[in-house]
């Protein structure tokens, strides 16, 4: 047997993203196979039953394949440790780091961000309506010779901002760096971005690493790892095997680049939307994992919740709105497929989970159930993305804490089911996704107000397990509709009683 031309002349990259997806596609369709031959008897009997169970495979077949992807890049994450090629940067290149905000603006990460290597003006795109956090801005620009601009209404959120302030000063500008106002990047960063623009003229964006600050309270302390680790897991493996991304802040951008695309898409998830424009265009976008930019992670089980749900309306009104375009632009297979397949399964994970409870239900008033080693692999997906964090904390913490956080993960995440699925229906039900900005300050309600939050998870658990019982005489097969209604409250308990015990010995000190 002998080698085509093609296979013997592919570069070690190419094979190894034809190995990566080879892998992801193959286990995918061999467990699909597998819970389709298990279940055939069944389902061709026909009746509630075999109906059940083909749904039920089709809910699976979501969750399984995000958890084959997302295992993949794990297994493979030393494939993808290539850096870009580098030059000597061009010392006259003009570069403005541009800050929007919008009464939440932080003069300390700013002015940390600006003690670059090589010049750099500052410009602050100021949305803020609170006149106090208007004359915050005023002042640093008054220290420091900061630009602010502002404009009248806020249309477009920020994209509409970044569009806005961008019309009036891209001529002046060969580079801009986006940053949010909680962002600090290293002094280095700069300089480093442009040796990778002067080695590739084809280059439109170099995105830079996330790294989560541990915070001031429990909350953050225990999840701002997961943001870290994640995003070095799969921004690594995306940015080669799939679809590199500008991820909307932590990075520079070419006002050639820019201009081609006409500015930044004026939708919630901006970011994704002008990483389409600008591959279609005819510009990469390199992933530089060196650059390392620091910003907080949300403050408190509130915060997240407002995050989340801004991620799930804005995931929602992209496919809806512009999935043709992400399937259709001009650019690598893999590519489209990838940034089509991440942004859909911000929904369907959501809606793939009610598939299955209510398939579930059915079997369970039949006395069938799915095949046990089916249903263990829809958990071992589900908490896929959450195993590269649990396996560091456990080399670094211990088995206990390593466990201690995959159960904390997987009631966070599983506390948002409601809130996500409530996101998407009210995009699909034609309303517009709204930008909400994360809240930098506790919330104010603390569990209380995660109890009146929860009104929903509430009355959907009250509601299933109804059902459930009057179906098949248990709540068995309707437990996951539990983890709502009480992970998120149980979350916004504990974090409140840790953040007030680690006050304590400060309160004594000041006593």
């Amino acid at each position: 047997m002998t080698l085509s031309t093609s296979a013997r002349t592919a570069d070690p990259v190419t094979v190894r993203i034809r190995a990566f997806w080879t892998i992801v596609i193959t286990s995918w369709l061999l467990v699909v196979a597998g819970y389709a031959a298990a279940v055939a008897p069944s389902v061709s009997r026909g009746g509630p039953v075999g109906v059940a169970f083909v749904v039920f495979g089709v809910g699976a077949a979501v969750l399984w394949f995000s958890g084959a992807r997302s295992l993949a890049m794990w297994a493979t994450r030393a494939w993808w440790t290539d850096r870009a090629a580098r030059a000597i940067a061009d010392s006259t290149a003009r570069v403005a780091l541009v800050l929007c905000t919008a009464d939440d603006f932080d003069p300390e990460p700013l002015a940390r961000s600006a003690r670059q290597s090589h010049p750099v003006d500052v410009v602050v795109l100021d949305d803020s309506v609170s006149g106090r956090a208007q004359r915050r801005v005023d002042a640093y620009a008054a220290a420091t010779g900061a630009r602010v601009l502002r404009r009248t209404g806020r249309r477009g959120y920020k994209a509409g901002n970044l569009n806005a302030g961008l019309r009036r000063i891209h001529a002046e500008y060969d580079y801009v760096v986006v940053l949010d106002s909680d962002e600090e990047l290293p002094p280095g960063f700069v300089r480093q971005a442009l040796e990778l623009f002067a080695a590739d003229p084809s280059i439109g964006v170099v995105q830079g690493r996330h790294r989560a600050r541990g915070g001031e309270t429990a909350f953050a302390r225990l999840f701002a790892g997961l943001f870290e680790t994640h995003v070095s897991v799969t921004q690594a493996a995306r940015a080669t095997a799939g679809f590199s991304m500008f991820m909307g802040r932590g990075a520079m951008i070419s006002t050639a680049c820019l201009r081609a695309t006409g500015g930044i898409p004026e939708v919630v998830t901006e970011d994704v939307a002008f990483s389409v424009e600008a591959r279609a265009a005819g510009y990469r976008i390199v992933y530089a994992p060196e650059l390392v930019s620091t910003e907080d992670y949300p403050v408190d089980y509130a915060a997240f919740r407002t995050q989340h749900r801004k991620l799930v309306e804005g995931a929602t009104e992209l496919v809806i709105g512009r999935g043709r375009r992400m399937l259709r632009a001009d650019m690598p297979l893999r590519e489209r497929v990838d940034v089509f397949i991440e942004t859909s399964l911000v929904p369907l994970s959501a809606l793939a989970g009610v598939v299955l409870l209510v398939a579930g239900v059915v079997l369970a008033t039949y006395s069938e159930y799915p095949p046990a080693w089916a249903a263990t692999l829809v958990g071992v997906s589900v908490a896929a993305p959450l195993l590269p964090e649990t396996a560091r904390r456990v080399r670094g913490e211990g088995l206990i804490h390593g466990a201690v956080f995959l159960a904390a993960g997987l009631a966070l995440y599983g506390s948002t089911m409601v809130l996500t699925l409530r996101a998407t229906g009210v995009v699909l039900a034609g309303r517009p996704a709204v930008f909400q900005v994360t809240p930098k300050e506790r919330s104010r309600t603390g569990w209380q107000g995660a109890l009146r939050g929860a009104r929903a998870e509430f009355g959907v658990a009250a509601g299933g397990i109804a059902v459930g019982l009057f179906l098949t005489g248990t709540i068995a097969p309707v437990m996951p509709l539990l983890v709502p209604a009480i992970a998120g409250p149980a979350l916004a308990i504990m974090e409140t009683r840790a953040s007030r015990a680690a006050r304590r010995p400060e309160l004594a000190r000041v006593v």
